[in-house]
């Protein structure tokens, strides 16, 4: 009789799941949370007032055969269950700790976080950053209960990263595909999402996109390269607002690792001056990870211009009305953003022209002179703190300053900066620094269990800045609760500033932007590639 009663119970569940699939709702089966989607029967678990779904495929393997080719999208199948109860692998990079899982590169999953009722609710998706070179969405950090405790779906996603992502690699040069792999994961990704997420309860008409840094810059391209698209709203923290910059020169890096995996003892069929891809395919993923991180010289990587997802002439796309200017747009920085990166390298800043000509790729488009004369040691107390400062204002405070001036007359923007005084989430000396503000803004409570010391204000302002964005993305058009942007010195609001954290203080951009209206608007027509039209 056990057996028979497991068949009817099966049957049971798929009954229940199938007719949740219509209605647009998650089922409950055999007393958990469970989605039928075309790849199979997803089953998740109950916590904390949500349903949660983690390691979900959306690709298969990127490994082998697989490697260095765009992201497949997973195989239908009526008998297949998916168990959703553990996060699913991180993609191959050099991270190390407990910050995120296992590295693999069968790593293309997605989390999901739902109420436990409600239909046609509005979708969060969250991109997370790290230079394009690491991270995963296994952070506690970005989980999505808060969001789903007030009615909105959260989604997060992996995405290949380095040399997994962007391998440079001339063979594929002039191809008519794209060997920016990153950035199509994150566009099947989003495609999953738009094709399954009713099945969750969600509405694929009201989906927000978002990313933190080089996650910000993975929403912009997804932008650029979807000009028609429906997305209801798009949020940028942090982001450096254009395509990143070459870090190495094209090809070169590609060689570097193959001599580096070759200097290491590995065997290859090929020359490591002139590799081809398939040869590296056959390089174990523990290999290539090791000599790309572990080299002497800089072998980062990050996406090429091929004019199919990066391109070269972001003005001429704009002018022929290739970007999609209706989407809301939601951006910002941290009051701080280069602290972290002066911290970093401190140990290496022997002098301020030593830093412009090393350690940011975006400063190689402004002449030394001008950017000698415009930071001066005794307004920061080092040569550590003012290396940090002009780092913000290359990489992340002028280009965003550079795109509202750009945008803001034709695209709903909104600006704010983040204030808040807590070093608790980076470390000491780093408040308000890069990255500080997320676990805030997706509400602390869960997001916050990695953290000493967490504070009943830390949780209040968490709440707060979590509960008017939630409120925004329900209704992206309507803006967050304060103007517009406008170019040069707009409206700009002010979030966690110590004393009045609760409250969200009204600025202009004009107040902090000096230095990117009188030294680096005139330069970042020239970085490699900025993603904003002029």
């Amino acid at each position: 009789m056990g057996l028979l009663w497991d068949i009817v119970d099966r049957a049971l569940c798929i009954a229940v799941t199938t007719t949740a699939l219509w209605t647009g709702h998650v089922g409950i089966c055999q007393g958990e949370p469970t989605v039928r989607l075309d790849q199979g029967l997803v089953r998740g678990f109950e916590d904390n007032g949500t349903y949660v779904f983690l390691g979900v495929p959306f690709a298969e393997t990127t490994g082998g055969e697989n490697r260095w080719k765009a992201p497949q999208g997973v195989s239908t199948s009526v008998t297949k269950e998916i168990d959703a109860t553990r996060y699913g692998p991180s993609c191959a990079q050099a991270m190390s700790g407990n910050a995120i899982v296992a590295q693999s590169e069968d790593c293309l999953n997605l989390n999901v976080w739902t109420p436990t009722s409600g239909t046609d609710l509005p979708v969060f998706v969250y991109i997370y950053g790290g230079a394009m070179v690491t991270g995963g969405n296994s952070n506690a950090q970005w989980q999505g209960y808060n969001f789903a405790r007030k009615d909105v779906i959260y989604v997060n996603i992996n995405y290949r990263e380095s040399i997994f992502a962007s391998p440079a690699a001339p063979e594929l040069e002039g191809s008519s595909e794209s060997q920016n792999f990153g950035i199509l994961d994150v566009e099947l990704a989003l495609d999953w999402v738009i094709d399954n997420i009713h099945a969750f309860g969600g509405d694929k008409s009201r989906i927000v996109i978002a990313g933190h840094s080089s996650g910000g810059v993975h929403v912009d391209h997804y932008l650029w390269n979807h000009p028609d698209t429906t997305i209801a709203g798009a949020m940028e923290l942090s982001a450096n607002v254009k395509s990143g910059p070459a870090y190495a020169p094209y090809g070169v890096a590609l060689s570097q690792v193959a001599e580096d995996v070759q200097a290491s003892g590995v065997t290859l069929d090929c020359d490591a001056r002139n590799p081809t891809l398939d040869c590296l395919r056959k390089v174990d993923t523990y290999a290539l990870q090791t000599s790309n991180f572990n080299s002497t010289t800089n072998t980062w990587f990050s996406p090429v211009v091929d004019n199919i997802t990066r391109y070269s002439d972001y003005e001429g796309r704009y002018a022929q009305g290739k970007f999609p200017t209706s989407v809301p747009l939601l951006v910002g920085n941290s009051d701080r953003e280069g602290a972290l990166f002066a911290n970093v390298y401190s140990f290496e800043n022997t002098n301020f022209s030593y830093w412009i000509n090393t350690f940011d790729a975006d400063l190689a488009y402004v002449p030394d002179d001008v950017l000698v004369n415009a930071y001066n040691e005794t307004d920061y107390g080092s040569v550590s703190a003012m290396s940090g400062a002009s780092y913000g204002d290359a990489r992340f405070f002028c280009p965003t300053d550079y795109m509202i001036n750009l945008r803001a007359s034709s695209q709903p923007v909104w600006v704010y900066r983040w204030f808040g005084q807590y070093e608790n989430v980076l470390g000491t000396g780093l408040a308000a620094s890069h990255g500080s503000e997320v676990p805030f803004f997706h509400g602390g409570n869960e997001c916050f269990s990695k953290l000493s010391d967490v504070t009943d204000a830390e949780q209040a302002l968490a709440d707060n800045m979590n509960d008017w964005l939630v409120a925004w993305v329900k209704n992206p058009s309507a803006g967050p609760g304060w103007d517009r942007a406008t170019p040069e010195n707009g409206p700009l609001a002010k979030i966690g500033v110590p004393g009045n954290e609760l409250e969200i203080e009204m600025g202009l951009t004009g107040e902090f932007n000096s230095r990117c209206q009188s030294v680096y608007k005139e330069y970042i027509p020239g970085y490699p590639v900025v993603q904003s039209p002029e």
